[in-house]
């Protein structure tokens, strides 16, 4: 067997940590990419126009929704409670008086 010198196990050390770090890293910089090319406002003046249908609450909307507390309100046209700091209705899309 060959002995391995210091230059070349160092070398082979920084292309294994590179394969194994590198996907990683450019997962995390895609996410922040898309995360940055996300415009809520303009898929909100679509939805409005009928352009494209409004987005369902994603699981972890509903988890941050249900832990943050329901209030006392209802919807006064189909009875939905709603949830802390809504301002309109999740079902029929009305406004919801007496926000906070």
């Amino acid at each position: 067997m060959d002995t391995v010198g210091a230059a070349a196990l160092g070398w082979r050390l920084a292309v294994a940590a590179v394969a194994i770090a590198g996907p990683t890293l450019l997962y995390l910089g895609l996410w922040r990419l898309l995360e940055w090319l996300r415009d809520d406002a303009l898929i909100e003046r679509l939805a409005a126009r009928g352009a494209v249908e409004r987005p369902r609450p994603a699981a972890a909307d509903v988890l941050a929704a249900a832990t943050s507390g329901v209030d006392d309100r209802r919807c006064p046209a189909c009875g939905t409670v709603a949830v802390a700091g809504e301002t309109e209705c999740r079902e029929c899309r009305r406004p919801i008086e007496g926000n906070e």
